[in-house]
């Protein structure tokens, strides 16, 4: 008996696969920190929770109900007069602010216009002509030749002066 042979199986070689390129590099979105919230959200929003349950609080039913209400409309009432005190004041006292600042503005003109005619140029004017100085003619420039005898001059004024 003869043992047949096994089949033989052709193996198809595999056609080669087709090169891939790489896909296109894709920029990643910058990351985004997520956003904070704010403590005065955070704060409101408690805020508005506890004022949503306290007309249902215990507390508040039995005030209510009871003579307590009207000592605390009282409290509120006295703060609320006590505010508009306080306002006041401060408004009064920002009006003599004010005035005092008017006054002394009206001040400072006068006495910037006291100065000026103190030394302004009209009284420098009369009194250096008064000495035998006279103002500078700026419509005719000429330049001053310095002398030899110059320096000699001046050591003389200077040492009658005292200097």
């Amino acid at each position: 008996m003869a043992v047949a042979a096994p089949a033989r199986r052709s193996r198809a070689v595999p056609a080669p696969a087709p090169l891939r390129t790489a896909p296109p590099a894709r920029r990643k979105p910058p990351a985004r920190k997520p956003a904070a919230r704010p403590k005065l959200v955070v704060a409101a929003g408690h805020a508005a929770g506890a004022v949503r349950q306290l007309p249902d609080s215990s507390l508040v039913v039995r005030m209510t109900r009871g003579r307590a209400w009207i000592a605390v409309l009282g409290v509120l009432l006295v703060g609320i007069v006590a505010l508009n005190v306080v306002t006041l004041s401060f408004a009064a006292s920002a009006g003599k602010i004010d005035e005092e600042i008017t006054t002394l503005e009206n001040e400072n003109s006068a006495l910037e216009s006291r100065e000026a005619k103190l030394f302004g140029t009209a009284r420098v004017r009369s009194e250096g002509g008064a000495i035998g100085l006279a103002m500078p003619n700026t419509e005719e420039a000429h330049l001053i030749e310095p002398k030899p005898t110059d320096v000699a001059n001046a050591a003389a004024r200077l040492a009658a002066a005292g200097g």
